[in-house]
Protein backbone atom coordinates (compact mmCIF):
# COMPACT_ATOMS: atom_id res chain seq x y z
CA UNK A 1 0.00 0.00 0.00
CA UNK A 2 1.49 3.33 -1.02
CA UNK A 3 -0.47 5.55 1.35
CA UNK A 4 0.52 7.88 4.12
CA UNK A 5 -1.93 9.32 6.61
CA UNK A 6 -0.79 12.56 8.21
CA UNK A 7 -3.02 14.47 10.57
CA UNK A 8 -6.67 15.14 10.03
CA UNK A 9 -9.80 13.54 11.38
CA UNK A 10 -10.62 9.85 10.99
CA UNK A 11 -14.26 8.86 11.47
CA UNK A 12 -15.40 5.39 12.55
CA UNK A 13 -18.63 4.31 10.85
CA UNK A 14 -21.24 1.98 12.42
CA UNK A 15 -19.88 -1.00 10.47
CA UNK A 16 -16.34 -0.39 11.74
CA UNK A 17 -15.17 1.25 8.50
CA UNK A 18 -12.61 4.05 8.94
CA UNK A 19 -13.22 7.11 6.75
CA UNK A 20 -11.12 10.22 6.18
CA UNK A 21 -10.62 13.01 3.65
CA UNK A 22 -7.25 13.54 1.95
CA UNK A 23 -5.54 15.50 -0.79
CA UNK A 24 -4.02 13.23 -3.47
CA UNK A 25 -0.52 14.69 -3.79
CA UNK A 26 2.99 13.29 -3.72
CA UNK A 27 5.21 15.14 -1.27
CA UNK A 28 8.63 16.35 -2.34
CA UNK A 29 11.44 16.16 0.19
CA UNK A 30 14.00 17.74 -2.15
CA UNK A 31 13.98 21.01 -0.23
CA UNK A 32 12.44 22.61 2.84
CA UNK A 33 8.93 24.01 2.53
CA UNK A 34 9.21 27.79 2.63
CA UNK A 35 6.57 30.45 2.20
CA UNK A 36 2.95 29.60 1.44
CA UNK A 37 1.70 26.04 1.62
CA UNK A 38 0.96 24.18 -1.63
CA UNK A 39 -2.66 24.35 -2.77
CA UNK A 40 -4.98 21.77 -4.32
CA UNK A 41 -8.48 21.80 -5.79
CA UNK A 42 -9.04 18.08 -5.26
CA UNK A 43 -10.26 16.37 -2.10
CA UNK A 44 -10.89 12.63 -1.92
CA UNK A 45 -12.62 10.42 0.62
CA UNK A 46 -10.95 7.16 1.63
CA UNK A 47 -12.50 4.16 3.39
CA UNK A 48 -10.71 1.32 5.11
CA UNK A 49 -12.99 -1.65 5.80
CA UNK A 50 -12.16 -4.10 8.61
Amino acid sequence: MSARITGGDIAVQKDGTLTWAYVPVTPSYASALNGASPTSTTLRIAKLKP
